[in-house]
This record gives C-alpha cells, structure tokens and sequence, in this order.
C-alpha cells in the first residue's frame, strides 16, 4: 500500500506542477498586453509609497489616501504634458500668423546666406541643399493620411492604458501591505532574505526616479543659462519643459533644444543657433550621461558603470521602462550574488 500511495502522490505532484503551468501560461497570455503599464503601475506606487503614507496619517482612512496620490499623479502627469501641448500650438499659431502676414519673408529666406549655415563642413552643407523639402513634405502628407487609422487606434489604447495604469495604481497604493505579505508568503526563502531582495530593489526603484529628477532640474537651469545668452524667448519656460523632456528616454533634452536651435536659424540669429547647438551637445545632453552613474549609484550603492549598462540594456530590452526595470533587475542580481557568497560559499569553505 505505501508504494501505490508514493505512486500516486507523485502522479498528484506532476498533474498539479503541469495543471500550474498551463493556468500560469493562460493568465500571462491575459495580462500580457497591459504587463507594461501593471509593471509601470507598481513602480509609481514605490515610489508614491512614503509620501501615502504621510497623506493616510492625515486623513486616517486608505481608500481617501489612495485616491488622494492618484490624483496627484494625474495632475503631475497630465498638467506637463497639457502645459507642453498648449505652448507648442501656441507657438504654431504664432508663427503661421506671422508668415501669413509676411510671406515675402518665407520667398525671400535662403538658408545658404546665413552665417550660422556657412560654419558647418561642407558635405552637410550639401546634404541639406540636396533635399527636395517640397517632395519630403509630400511624402510626410501622404504617410500621415495614410496612418490616420492607426493613430486613432494608437490613441485609445493610450486612453485604456492611461485607465488601467490609474486605476492599479490606486488597489497597489491601497493594498500595498497585502500584496507584499502575499508575494512574501510564496517564497521558499528565509524572511530575512526576501527582506533584503525588497528593501534593495525597492531602494534601486527610487534612487533611480529620484536621481533621475535631479539631473533633470541641473539640465534644466543649463538650458535656461544657454537659452538666456543666446537670446531665446521664454527662455524659463523652455528650460521647464527641458526638465520634463529630460525624462524622455532616448530623445530627452533634444524635444525641446532643436526646435530652439531651429528658431534662431528661422529668425536670422545663425550664430548665435550654432552657439546654442553647441552649447546643447556641450552641457546640457552630456551632463545625463557623466552625473546618472554617480548620482544614481550613489544612492543605490552600486557601481556607476553598472547603472549606465543595466539602464541601456533595459531601454533596449523593455521600452521605456525598462530605464527602471535595467537597474532593479542588477540590484536583485546583486543581492542574489551576495547571498551566494555569504551562504553557499562561506559553507563549502567551511566544510
């Protein structure tokens, strides 16, 4: 009898392990098109964690706390980015104004006599003489129409995850404690190290918002400095839009630095676009690059060179977030690898 009972406690044990990873595959294949924005989610509710905690001291209730962070987020989400769009149409309108009431001045503008123009080498001096901005005009027409389609789908499922995205949000913000005993409870490890994993992940998530946020404030006042010698406009409105520009992966200060640039070649200032230009590929994009390591692993307690890796190879691996999700990952590695020494190793040397 005990063997027909080991028997089948083992058939139990495969039916059960192979009856998880089929439920465990169908639930992925469900959330997997909102992992991003859930991931995305949880990370916002980190990082909002402490300041929640303060706001439910105040109010003494978590659904009000909660509701309370989320509609805080929105604003600062939503408020840069209506802000952003309302100075760019603003902007637009302004100058379709101006070239409706001057339209010599676009007849008679020739990029080859501007000075700033004359400075660059020659061979980009031709390419951009060589470009037919008529047909490339056309060929941006006729792609817009026929992606219409598209961006409109594009943009509700924006709008759906933009919904799915708040709306986690506030259960993470909520439920927070629940959820963390939950995924506690699940782990073979010892408590004190699931502690450890979390309290280092959980300090890499938001050295890497924080610090990010301060290397956004120091582009920001050196875009204002450049943008202010060189003559621009709103240069302090600029250079608040280049601190939230800079969160942009890949493109970061440039959204806002070359349309500048590109004004004060419209405008007839050549030299003082070409200073600015500089000024931007100089300071103010460079300064991401040389301070995030130290700034970002000076908070999180890991090497420079392995922040900027792990940030780019998670750009590269998950989108945008993964400029957050590259330095968890190596903050729960390291942990791992430093449990393995202490442990493992540390063991088989004794023994």
């Amino acid at each position: 009898m005990s063997r027909i009972s080991e028997s089948h406690t083992h058939i139990a044990r495969w039916f059960f392990l192979l009856l998880a990873t089929a439920v465990a595959a169908l639930f992925w294949k469900v959330i997997a098109p909102y992992a991003i924005t859930l991931v995305t989610a949880a990370i916002a509710a980190v990082v909002l964690a402490p300041l929640e905690k303060r706001v439910r001291r105040l109010v003494r209730h978590p659904h009000v706390s909660a509701v309370i962070m989320v509609a805080f987020m929105f604003f600062l989400v939503v408020g840069p980015l209506a802000a952003l769009l309302a100075v760019m149409l603003d902007q637009a309108f302004d100058i379709v104004a101006s070239t409706v009431a001057n339209p010599d001045w676009v007849a008679s503008f020739r990029l080859e006599e501007q000075a700033g123009f004359l400075l660059l080498p020659e061979f980009i001096r031709h390419g951009i003489l060589s470009l037919d901005v008529v047909g490339l005009l056309r060929s941006v027409a006729q792609w817009a129409t026929s992606n219409l389609g598209t961006f409109l789908q594009g943009t509700t499922v924006f709008i759906l995850n933009a919904f799915i995205f708040f709306v986690s949000l506030y259960y993470f913000l909520l439920d927070r404690e629940r959820i963390s005993k939950e995924m506690l409870a699940l782990s073979p490890l010892r408590d004190s190290v699931d502690h450890e994993i979390a309290v280092r992940m959980v300090g890499t998530v938001r050295g890497v918002i924080f610090g990010s946020l301060i290397i956004a404030v120091v582009q920001g006042i050196l875009a204002g400095i450049g943008l202010t010698i060189f003559g621009v406009p709103g240069a302090f409105l600029w250079a608040a839009l280049v601190v939230i520009a800079a969160q942009v992966p890949m493109l970061g200060t440039g959204i806002v630095m070359l349309p500048c640039v590109a004004y004060l070649f419209v405008v007839g200032e050549s030299a003082s676009a070409v200073g600015l230009l500089i000024w931007s590929l100089a300071l103010v994009a460079t300064v991401d690059n040389m301070l995030k390591p130290y700034v970002v692993g000076g908070r999180t307690r890991m090497h420079g060179l392995l922040i900027l890796v792990s940030m780019l190879g998670g750009l590269e691996a998950f989108g945008p977030i993964g400029f957050i999700l590259g330095p968890t990952i190596l903050a729960a590695f390291l942990v791992v690898v430093e449990l393995y020494k202490a442990g493992i190793l540390e063991n088989n040397k004794a023994a």
